[in-house]
């Protein structure tokens, strides 16, 4: 047995195109054998047209889906922030700076002076009283101890600044007083001498 000639492979074709093609072979095409052919190409091109629109459609509504919303018509403004309230001033000191801060190792040396007529014992008195505790004591306060009448009728408290007053001149503040003392001109020396007497308690 011989095998069969290999069939001959024919592409496919449309019916009436194929049928025009046949009939123009023969030379006996019928007169609307073109027209069906246009016909065919021109569904053809409607076809591929519909789809590229409908393609086109998507990748707009994808790129639409995609971006960024765009911002509402009328948004509200943010409101300012409120002004700040001015920093008020610092306040003035109610009491006036009584002077230098005082050193109280210093003033201890300072008071050699005052010990010819003051002793730091309590009830321990000399030519002057005790200035055991004097810090915040009001003047001639202490018994046993004979003070000038003008001691007496001053009405002194002795805190920080009546005392640098005192120490400054004091036949000046206290005129008749039996403490015959030049005084401490020296602003710091006062505050170190005071500062040493407000240890004494």
């Amino acid at each position: 047995m011989h095998p069969s000639p290999a069939r001959a492979r024919i592409p496919f074709l449309p019916a009436s195109l194929g049928l025009a093609i046949l009939l123009a072979g023969c030379g006996k095409a019928p007169a609307n054998a073109d027209n069906a052919a246009a016909d065919m190409v021109n569904a053809t091109n409607a076809a591929a047209n519909e789809a590229n629109e409908v393609a086109n459609d998507a990748v707009a509504n994808v790129a639409a889906h995609n971006g960024a919303a765009p911002a509402p018509a009328n948004v509200a403004e943010a409101s300012p922030a409120p002004a700040a309230s001015p920093t008020p001033a610092a306040a003035a000191p109610l009491v006036a700076n009584a002077g230098p801060a005082g050193d109280a190792a210093n003033g201890e040396k300072l008071f050699v002076q005052c010990r010819v007529c003051h002793s730091v014992e309590p009830d321990r008195n000399g030519l002057g009283p005790s200035l055991h505790g004097v810090v915040g004591r009001h003047a001639a306060a202490l018994t046993g101890f004979v003070y000038s009448p003008a001691m007496k009728d001053s009405g002194l408290s002795w805190d920080a600044a009546t005392l640098s007053d005192y120490l400054r001149a004091p036949m000046r503040k206290v005129p008749g007083t039996k403490m015959a003392f030049a005084g401490i001109a020296d602003d710091q020396n006062r505050a170190d001498l005071i500062a040493y007497l407000a240890t004494l308690k």
